[in-house]
């Protein structure tokens, strides 16, 4: 059995959920219509207008390679979603008010197994990282909740050009953490990148937070505490985890 001596995560979905229960929330708009006195707004057509800004932000957030290119990428996603619901001319106040609860804020909070689990992981010896399809601010997010000190690998797709399930993605976190693919775990949410991870030696591991099992032949876990059970199975136990350690 193979020694798993480190440990890589996706972000969102994985370690992290959105505050407003959806990443793009749709009540930021409406609260900002509010306040703008707008009242002409087509939410009917809400989701298609979320794809277009959505469509641009993927086709460009390879080229933000700082938290002040990734403003001006998601003024202009946002800018076109505007459109999108019928506003032809979006001013710069009514802009910013949809940005403003995302920036004055993360806008993601750590589910509530990931603290816990990642301290004990950590405690345990392994090292850990995260691989991201992401913008640059991620890094600083993880800062504000806590988080970014448990990790040794941070790739943030953004600032390295590729995103999963690319191989070269995988391989700057495999730099980054200094293991060998084949002692290395992976965790995400999609099946496809989980698959393009084993494709390069690590052992995959999917997550599904929120009660929908996807169809895949892949280890599926529901929470941080079902991968514990996995790598230190894997592991046979690696030096610095005792029996009786704390959980908390």
């Amino acid at each position: 059995m193979r020694q798993i001596r480190g440990i890589l995560f996706d972000a969102g979905d994985t370690l992290v959920r959105p505050k407003a229960g959806e990443w793009f929330p749709r009540q930021h708009f409406v609260d900002a219509f509010r306040a703008q006195g707008i009242t002409h707004a087509n939410m009917d057509r809400f989701r298609e207008a979320l794809d277009a800004g959505l469509r641009y932000l993927n086709k460009h957030h390879a080229l933000a390679v700082t938290e002040e290119v990734e403003r001006d990428q998601f003024h202009t996603a946002y800018e076109l979603i505007l459109r999108a619901l019928g506003i032809s001319n979006p001013t710069e106040d009514l802009i910013a008010d949809i940005l403003r609860p995302f920036e004055e804020d993360v806008g993601m909070e750590p589910f509530p197994d990931t603290v816990r689990v990642l301290r004990r992981l950590k405690n345990a010896g392994f090292r850990m990282g995260v691989v991201s399809d992401n913008w640059p601010s991620l890094d600083r997010r993880f800062r504000t909740m806590g988080l970014r000190s448990y990790f040794d690998a941070f790739v943030i797709s953004a600032l390295v050009g590729s995103s999963k399930p690319c191989e070269s993605i995988y391989r700057v976190a495999v730099e980054e953490i200094g293991i060998p693919p084949e002692h290395l775990a992976f965790v995400d949410d999609r099946p496809v990148n989980v698959a393009a991870a084993e494709t390069i030696g690590m052992t995959g591991v999917v997550i599904s937070r929120y009660g929908k099992v996807p169809e895949t032949d892949l280890p599926v876990i529901s929470d941080l505490d079902g991968l514990i059970a996995i790598v230190i199975q894997e592991t046979e136990r690696p030096p610095g985890l005792r029996e009786t350690e704390d959980p908390r």
